[in-house]
C-alpha cells in the first residue's frame, strides 16, 4: 500500500474522480452524436461544450473540497473559458434604475452568448450524471435510456453510431465496478484490504477476459444481419432508394426521392430531387446576384464536410460597423461594385446562415431594427454569416456586398503555386484513393491553358458542355466509389451538386485552391421570361437589363451549389459550371463578356438540391427550458417567502387535519370488511359499537384494542374535533394488532 501523504489524499476519493472519469467519457459520446449530425450545432458550440467537460472533470481531483464549493469552482471556470475565448471585456454602467441595472448585466454577460448555455445545459447535465452514479439502479437506468437514444437514432439515419454504443456501455459497466468496489471498502474492509494487497489476483484475469473478448470480436467471421435493418425497411416501404452504407441494401430507383431545397447534410452527394416551387424569400437588390450560403473544403469522396481547418475558425460578433476581413487573403489588386440587398423571408424555416451575393460587407439591419444582430456571428475565412439560433430566424433584413469586377486580362496574369503551402492544404485536399483517371482528366483538358484563370475556365466550360442537365440521373450506371469519379465516366449527367463537386476536385487535382459553395441562384425577377422574348418593352424605347436592379423571388428550386478558386491579388472568384446556368458576373464596362462562360440563361433558374436533413428543434427547446426553470425557480423562492403561501399553507394543514379523520373512518370499515372472513361478523341491525362489544366478550383478548380503536373511530366520523396524525398512527396500530389477533 503506497504511504505517501499525496497518495493518500487522493486514494480517499478514488471512486468519484474515477467515476468522474467516466462520466466525461459517457457524455463525450453524446457530442460525437452532435458532430455527426452534420449543421445540428456550430463547431465552436461543440467546442465550448467539449472543454465544460473538460474543466468539470478536472476539478474531481481537488482533494479535500466540499461539494458546494467545487460546484462553484466548475461554474466559475466556465465563464472565465468563454469569456477568454470569446474576447469579453468589461462593459461600466452608472446604475441609477433596476432598467440600468438589467441594461448592466445585459452588456456584460451577454457576451457569452449562446454558447453559455449550451455549455451551461452540459454542466448540469453533468452533475445529475455524477448524481445517477451513487446509485446502482440509477446507472442501470442511465446506460439503458442513453444506449435505446443511440439503437434508434442510428437505425433510423444515415450516421453511425454503434461505436458509441459500445463506449456508453463501456463506461457505464466500469461505473458499476467502481460502484460495486466502493460499496465492498465500506461494508468489507478486510475483503477491501486483501484487494488492496494483491490487486494482481483480480485485475490480471479480468484483464485476460477482456483481451479473449476482444480478439473473439475481432477475428469472428461477418455475419450478415437476419433481419432487415428498420431504416431501410421504412425507406422500402415509401419506395425510396437506400444508398449502400452499411446501413441497408442498396435499391435502384429512377423516381426523384426528395424535393428540391437547401440541404443541411452534403457529406453523401446524389440521387435525385422533385421540383418544388415554394418561395424561400423576396429579395429587393441594386442588381442580380447568387445568394451564397455556405461553404465546404473537405471532399470525402461522397460529398462534402466542415474540414479540420474550419471547425477551429474564428468567430466575430456583427454590429453596424464593416464585417473584417481575412488577413489571410490577398485581395489588393480587387475591384469591386457595391451592391445593396434587402431580403424579406417567406418562411418560417430556420437556416444555418444569412444569406447574400458576394461577398457581404456589412448588415445594415435585421427584423427592421429589432432584435438587432441578435444571435449572428461573422466567419472572415468563409464569409459567412452565421445564425446560431434554432427559432427565431431573422424575418428581414437587410445588407451591403461588394461584388468583384472580373478584369480577365489581370487575371491571366496571376501566377501562383500553393502546393508546397501547408497553409493552404484544406483548399487543395483530395482523397488519397481517388482514382489517376480523375487527375489524368483534369490534366488533359488544361493542357492548352498557359495560366490558373484559363485552366479554371478551361475546366467550367468543359463541364458545361459536355455533360447534360437532370433532376434525375441513372445512378444504376455507376459503379466507382468515388462520386466524382462516377459521374465523370459512368454516370455522365447529373445536376449542380455533380458538377461542382466535379471542378472542385478538377482544379484541386491540378493545384488550383478551391472550395465548394452552396447557396441558391438568383431566382426569378419581376419581369417575366416571356416579357423580355416578345420585347414589349423595348418596342416603348426602353432597354433592359437582364441582370439588373429589381426584386427576385428565391424558391426551393433555386437551391444550387457552385465553386470559388482563389486567385492570389483578387481572392476568391466565383465558377458556375453546371449546364444551362450563368453567373451574373460584372465586367469592366470596355471588356466584353466572354462567350463561352456558359450557354442560354432561359434556364437560369432550375432547381436541384439533395434532400433536406431533418431538422431538430426539440434540442434548442430543451435548452431554452434551463433558462425558464432558473426564471421559475427564482418566482417559486419569492412565493415562498409570500405571506399568500404562508396562508395557503395554513389552509393545506387544515386539510390534511381532516383528511386524518376520513383515513381513520376508511381504514376501520376496511378492518371490518376484513373480519368477516375470519367470522367476526357484523349484523344489519346493530352499530359499530354493539358489534364490537359483541366481538370482545366472545374474544376476551380483543377487547382492549377494540375499545380504543371504537373510541378513534367514534370521534373520527362523529366528533367536531380534528383528529391528529399521531392519533391516525395510533388507529393504524391497534388495526394491525385487532387483525393479527383475529387469525
Amino acid at each position: 500500500m503506497p504511504n505517501t501523504w499525496w497518495s493518500r489524499i487522493l486514494l480517499k476519493d478514488w471512486a468519484m474522480r474515477v467515476s468522474a472519469i467516466f462520466v466525461g467519457v459517457f457524455l463525450y459520446q453524446f457530442l460525437i452524436w452532435i458532430m455527426k449530425e452534420d449543421g445540428l450545432w456550430l463547431p465552436e458550440t461543440v467546442s465550448f461544450v467539449t472543454w465544460t467537460l473538460v474543466l468539470t472533470t478536472a476539478t474531481y481531483f481537488i482533494p479535500k473540497m466540499k461539494d458546494g464549493w467545487r460546484a462553484f469552482l466548475q461554474f466559475v471556470l466556465m465563464v472565465w473559458f468563454h469569456g477568454l475565448s470569446m474576447g469579453y471585456h468589461w462593459v461600466s454602467v452608472q446604475i441609477t434604475s433596476w432598467k440600468e441595472a438589467l441594461r448592466w448585466i445585459g452588456l456584460n454577460a451577454g457576451q457569452l452568448e449562446p454558447y453559455i448555455w449550451f455549455s451551461l445545459s452540459a454542466w448540469i447535465i453533468y452533475l445529475f450524471a455524477m448524481w445517477s452514479v451513487k446509485s446502482r439502479f440509477r446507472i442501470v437506468v442511465l446506460i439503458f435510456v442513453s444506449i435505446l437514444f443511440f439503437a434508434v437514432r442510428d437505425s433510423f439515419s444515415m450516421i453511425f453510431l454503434w461505436p458509441q454504443v459500445a463506449m456508453i456501455l463501456a463506461c457505464g459497466f466500469l461505473l458499476l465496478i467502481v460502484r460495486h468496489f466502493s460499496q465492498l471498502k465500506k461494508k468489507a474492509p478486510d475483503v477491501w484490504e486483501t484487494i488492496s494487497d494483491y490487486p494482481s489476483s483480480f485485475a490480471v484475469p479480468i484483464f485476460i477476459l477482456i483481451v479473449i473478448i476482444a480478439l473473439a470480436g475481432i477475428f469472428a467471421p461477418t455475419v450478415n444481419p437476419i433481419l432487415t435493418d428498420p431504416y431501410t425497411a421504412w425507406k422500402v416501404s415509401r419506395g425510396e432508394p437506400v444508398p449502400l452504407l452499411g446501413k441497408g441494401v442498396s435499391i435502384a430507383s429512377s423516381t426523384a426521392d426528395a424535393s428540391s431545397g437547401y440541404s443541411r447534410d452534403d457529406s453523401r452527394l446524389g440521387g435525385g430531387f422533385r421540383f418544388d416551387y415554394t418561395p424561400v424569400m423576396t429579395v429587393e437588390s441594386s442588381k442580380r446576384t447568387y445568394f451564397r450560403g455556405e461553404t465546404r473544403s473537405m471532399y470525402n469522396g461522397k460529398g462534402w464536410e466542415l474540414g479540420p481547418t474550419e471547425k477551429r475558425l474564428p468567430m466575430f460578433r456583427v454590429n453596424l460597423n464593416p464585417l473584417p476581413l481575412d488577413a489571410r487573403f490577398n485581395v489588393s489588386q480587387l475591384k469591386t461594385t457595391e451592391v445593396t440587398q434587402s431580403v424579406v423571408m417567406d418562411r418560417e424555416e430556420v437556416f444555418p446562415v444569412l444569406f447574400g451575393g458576394y461577398a457581404i460587407q456589412k448588415i445594415v439591419g435585421i427584423n427592421q431594427g429589432e432584435n438587432q444582430f441578435q444571435r449572428i456571428i461573422w466567419s472572415p475565412r468563409q464569409s459567412e454569416l452565421r445564425f446560431t439560433g434554432r427559432t427565431n430566424y431573422p424575418k428581414d433584413y437587410s445588407i451591403v456586398t461588394q461584388e468583384p469586377i472580373l478584369e480577365e486580362d489581370l487575371l491571366r496574369k496571376t501566377e501562383q503555386d500553393f502546393v508546397n503551402k501547408p497553409d493552404w492544404a484544406e483548399y487543395l485536399q483530395v482523397p488519397a484513393d481517388l482514382p489517376e483517371r480523375v487527375k489524368q482528366l483534369a490534366l488533359d483538358i488544361t493542357k492548352n491553358a498557359t495560366n490558373p484563370y484559363d485552366k479554371a475556365k478551361s475546366i467550367e466550360k468543359y463541364l458545361s458542355e459536355n455533360y447534360p442537365y437532370t433532376n434525375t440521373p441513372d445512378e444504376t450506371k455507376g459503379k466507382s466509389k468515388d462520386f466524382v469519379d462516377r459521374f465523370l465516366f459512368e454516370v455522365k449527367q447529373g445536376y449542380c451538386d455533380y458538377y461542382s463537386t466535379a471542378m472542385a476536385v478538377l482544379t484541386r487535382s491540378i493545384g488550383l485552391p478551391t472550395r465548394w459553395v452552396k447557396g441558391y441562384s438568383s431566382g426569378a425577377s419581376s419581369i417575366t421570361d416571356e416579357i423580355r422574348e416578345q420585347g414589349i418593352l423595348s418596342l416603348l424605347g426602353t432597354t433592359i437589363d437582364t441582370d439588373g436592379a429589381g426584386t427576385y423571388t428565391i424558391r426551393n428550386s433555386d437551391a444550387h451549389s457552385w465553386v470559388e478558386v482563389y486567385f492570389e491579388g483578387f481572392g476568391w472568384i466565383s465558377f458556375e459550371p453546371t449546364s444551362g446556368f450563368a453567373l451574373p458576373n460584372v465586367f469592366p464596362e470596355a471588356t466584353p463578356v466572354p462567350e463561352d462562360v456558359t450557354t442560354d440563361t432561359e434556364t437560369t433558374t432550375t432547381p436541384e438540391e439533395t434532400t433536406t436533413a431533418p431538422s431538430f428543434t426539440w434540442l434548442w427547446l430543451t435548452l431554452s427550458s434551463v433558462v425558464v426553470v432558473g426564471l421559475l425557480a427564482v418566482a417559486v423562492f419569492f412565493l415562498l417567502r409570500s405571506e399568500a403561501w404562508h396562508n395557503w399553507r395554513a389552509r393545506r394543514k387544515q386539510l390534511q387535519v381532516v383528511n386524518f379523520n376520513q383515513k381513520i373512518v376508511v381504514e376501520f370499515e376496511r378492518m371490518l370488511r376484513s373480519s368477516r372472513r375470519k367470522g367476526y361478523t357484523r349484523y344489519e341491525y346493530e352499530t359499530v359499537r354493539e358489534a364490537t362489544t359483541r366481538w370482545s366478550s366472545q374474544s376476551k383478548w380483543l377487547k382492549k384494542e377494540l375499545d380504543a380503536l371504537i373510541e378513534l373511530f367514534e370521534r373520527a366520523k362523529y366528533s367536531q374535533l380534528a383528529v391528529t396524525e399521531g392519533e391516525y398512527q395510533q388507529a393504524n396500530q391497534l388495526i394491525l394488532r385487532v387483525k393479527e389477533q383475529m387469525k
